[in-house]
């Protein structure tokens, strides 16, 4: 079986410690255990290695990190362990193994992602003090673990026509569609910095090729030759749009037209613009075949969800857990 992976700069479990030690001051809590599972422990080590990335990306979002939000990140993470110890524990009771084979084709999956060689592959790991044969025993657990999910979860959730039909009449909220216009446009550039005299110019020259339209040269043409536009390549057609996608004045005087309708010269922080309104598509819904494989997908990861959630707690009930942390 082959399953693809994704790589987040190649992080493995354990992460430098002189980068622990900047983060946790404390350096006597990281030989600790943290848990126990049954016969296996879980290190302080493995939890804060595991936590780092988590934090260091809150803080990366100007996150205002307190002990709490440490201690809380860290226990999700501990918990998320002790269920990947529970279903590596499964795996080894009922024989299901990875082999040599999936972890190689694994590893040309992340190679091929990341556009990495051999060498580049390896010299990322070495950036992160993690040897090529840690990573393939990381990237073992994570495959035995959906292979874990696949033989107790997904072999047994059906998703049938009854339930994609339920779930669209409950939700159908959730696919109405907005009133879309399709808007084409000539645009004439200028520069806040530019002189009163030249910004003039500029719209003298939009205003006469208003006229020109108006006596019934065709608006697709004259977008070609002068619109400053990308669009102009395609006549100045921008498509449809719903409503909040365009500047608010360019917005206000597009959904005001008429079909085959244009407008006047208007002013926006871009230039000088002539609008024709093209084409308009009412609000409405989507209907269920066009929506039917979205709402397969997410009934599938509901019930995933469930039925993992209630499997893991089952095999929490049975297994010896102690929590030292």
């Amino acid at each position: 079986m082959k399953t693809k992976y994704r790589s987040q700069k190649l992080v493995g479990a354990v992460f430098l410690f002189y980068l622990l030690f900047t983060v946790y001051a404390d350096a006597k809590v990281i030989d600790k255990i943290a848990a126990r599972v049954n016969g296996d422990i879980i290190l302080m080590s493995e939890v804060k290695g595991k936590s780092f990335m988590v934090l260091l990306d809150m803080r990366s979002r100007d996150k205002d990190l307190k002990d709490d939000d440490i201690y809380r990140v860290e226990k999700e993470v501990l918990n998320e362990m002790v269920e990947e110890r529970l279903m590596l524990q499964f795996a080894e009771d009922n024989n299901i193994k990875v082999s040599d084979e999936e972890i190689k084709s694994a590893i040309e999956d992340i190679k091929k992602q990341n556009s990495f060689t051999d060498e580049m592959l390896e010299k990322e790991l070495n950036k992160e003090n993690i040897t090529l044969n840690d990573y393939k025993e990381r990237l073992r657990a994570q495959i035995t673990v959906s292979k874990v999910i696949n033989y107790e979860v997904r072999s047994k959730i059906q998703v049938d026509e009854k339930d994609v039909k339920k779930y669209y009449d409950e939700h159908r909220d959730e696919f109405a569609t907005p009133e879309e216009i399709r808007v084409r446009h000539i645009m004439f550039a200028y520069s806040e910095d530019m002189d009163s005299q030249k910004k003039e110019t500029i719209k003298n020259k939009a205003v006469d090729i208003l006229n020109r339209i108006r006596q019934g040269e065709d608006f697709a043409s004259l977008a070609s030759m002068y619109s400053e536009d990308a669009s102009a390549k395609n006549g100045g057609d921008l498509g449809y749009f719903t409503k909040g996608k365009m500047i608010k004045v360019f917005e206000d005087t597009a959904f005001a037209l008429k079909k085959g309708e244009v407008s006047d010269v208007i002013k926006t922080s871009f230039g000088f613009h002539i609008l024709k309104y093209e084409d308009r598509r009412e609000s409405g819904f989507k209907t269920l075949e066009d929506v039917s494989r979205e709402i397969e997908r997410r009934i599938f990861n509901e019930k995933i969800k469930s039925l993992k959630d209630t499997w893991v707690k089952k095999m929490r009930e049975k297994a010896f857990i102690e929590i030292l942390y």
